[in-house]
Order: structure tokens, then sequence, then C-alpha cells
């Protein structure tokens, strides 16, 4: 099954607004740009840079995206969905049978969590769904067919994409691991996280 990569990034100085109370803009900058090279990097451990789709606002990085032979397209609004929308559009009308979504912010994924991901959808048509530690969002989705009206990403949106799945007549398979859970959408979140960059460095605390 020709599966292709799909990852939705916001222009890095206006990602992770929910952390300004803990860091500058600059420094929200600084993170969301390492966050995005490592999904990135673990991305292309498993999909060629052919097969793999960056949908962004921001112009320098559509750039950069397409100088490396992926896939870039302008994110020009309506959303995370209209943009995963698109996306999915693109990818089917080129040769995709399914599609993986890779949210940008995923600070400790591994390629293995990426192929698991891939692995997880078997024979269409199914949907693979990685959810938050709370299990209330959704941190990585893989979808074969790919169907761009799918996507339910926003409050509570494993739940949303558990009936999205049923209402389709999808089988659908829950994929639990640490990689994929693990976000950085609170500021409890990212304490861990830098306590964790911290540690992993060996500097002292």
């Amino acid at each position: 099954m020709e599966c292709w990569a799909i990852i939705p990034v916001k222009p890095f100085r206006a990602g992770k607004s929910r952390l300004a109370g803990l860091l500058g803009t600059d420094d929200r900058a600084a993170l969301n740009r390492r966050l995005f090279g490592r999904v990135l990097d673990v991305t292309l451990d498993t999909f060629k840079p052919a097969h793999a789709v960056v949908v962004t606002a921001d112009p320098l990085l559509l750039a950069l995206m397409r100088g490396q032979g992926l896939h870039a397209l302008e994110d020009t609004g309506g959303g995370l969905n209209a943009a995963l929308s698109l996306a999915t559009r693109y990818a089917a009308e080129h040769g995709a049978r399914a599609v993986a979504v890779l949210p940008s912010d995923l600070p400790t994924v591994t390629a293995d969590d990426v192929k698991a991901l891939v692995s997880a959808l078997g024979a269409g048509p199914a949907c693979v769904i990685a959810p938050d530690e709370q299990e209330q969002g959704t941190n990585a989705l893989a979808l074969a067919p790919p169907t761009p009206d799918f996507f339910r990403f926003g409050p509570d949106s494993f739940q949303a994409h558990l009936d999205a799945a049923k209402a389709q007549g999808m089988r659908t398979r829950i994929l639990r691991r640490p990689g994929l859970a693990h976000d950085l959408d609170t500021p409890d979140e990212y304490r861990r996280y830098a306590r964790e960059q911290l540690a992993a460095s060996g500097a002292p605390a």
C-alpha cells in the first residue's frame, strides 16, 4: 500500500501560544523549529521525501521543504482540518492509497513510532488513531483510503475520530505508544519536557 506522510506546521512564531506564560515569542519559535525538525527526521526514516507532504502558511518553510524534495502546500486558512483535507486530496491525486498524519510538535516521537502507525493500518478501509496521554485528543492518525473529509481535530478529537471511522465503516485500531502520546500543549507538559531534556544532557539541575 502506497502511504504518504502529512505534516501540518504552524508558522514557528505562531505555534505553542498556550506556552506564552513561560516562553517568549523567540523561545517558542525555537522550540517549534526543534520539534518540527525531530518529527521531520523520524518521518523521513520511513517515507521517501516524494511521499511526504508539509502543509504550512510559512512561506520560508514552503520553499525549504520543496528544496529538500518534499511536497509543500500552502495553508491558506480555515484551520487544521481544512489543511489536512487539502493535503490528503493532493496525496490521493498523486497516487497515495493511505495517509499518515503526524503533527509537527511531538517531542519524543521515534522512527519506530512512525513505522508502527503505518504498519497498524493493514488492509483498508482502516483507521489507526494514536491518542494523547489523556485519551482526549488525537496525536497521530493513519487512514486508508485517503479521505479528505475525515478529520475532526479539535476538542475531544479522539472520540470524534472514533465516531467518524465507525460512521464510514472503517476498521479501527487504537495505537498507544509513549512517543505518540506525549505532547506539549500545556505548561506542565512543557516543564516535564524541559526536565527530561536537562537530564538527558547530563547538565546539573
